[in-house]
């Protein structure tokens, strides 16, 4: 059940995203490179958030600023791409233009991470923050592509179907 709240969670990192998002279909590189775009301020928000239920010498909060730090130049890098996946999620094919593609995706993108510091704000208890701290420590060694894949994987495992009704931030295109 601690699990299944924690993947809960995780698949509240775009709740943000939610109302603009609820037909958006991205691939899994699309997917990964949303989340690896955001990841230093996901690491930020679920440390803060679960500051006050793990001692202070857990991985997730002793190591957070470190672990943020490592992934900030892959996510610098990700973030041109993941501001028009962003965009392309907004527009959902529809009003593409309306935004300028250069700093209103970056806009977008920034809006997806204020709403995840929200939703780790409701998501993060007594009983997710222990898991969260050990997925983390687990997946700290790896190389940011990696880490982001099985955050996304996590995010497919708390899909529609989880009896939290917590909502997807969007969904994996099918493979043809």
């Amino acid at each position: 059940m601690r699990f299944k709240k924690f993947v809960a969670s995780v698949a509240l990192l775009g709740l943000s995203t939610q109302a603009a998002a609820q037909q958006a279909c991205l691939t899994n590189a699309e997917a990964e490179t949303m989340v690896q775009a955001i990841l230093p301020s996901l690491i930020t928000n679920v440390s803060e958030q679960c500051g006050s239920f793990l001692p202070a010498n857990a991985d997730l909060i002793a190591r957070s600023q470190l672990l943020s730090e490592r992934y900030t130049s892959a996510a610098d890098a990700a973030r041109p791409q993941a501001a028009g996946i962003a965009l392309r999620i907004l527009d959902d094919g529809e009003s593409a233009g309306a935004l300028d593609s250069d700093s209103g995706g970056e806009l977008v993108l920034g809006i997806f991470e204020m709403g995840i510091a929200v939703a780790m704000a409701e998501a993060m208890d007594a009983s997710s923050c222990p898991i969260a701290n050990r997925v983390f420590t687990v997946l700290e060694p790896l190389p940011p592509r990696n880490f982001s894949s099985l955050l996304v994987l996590l995010i497919e495992l708390g899909g529609p179907d989880d009896d939290e009704g917590s909502p997807r931030p969007f969904s994996i295109c099918s493979a043809a």
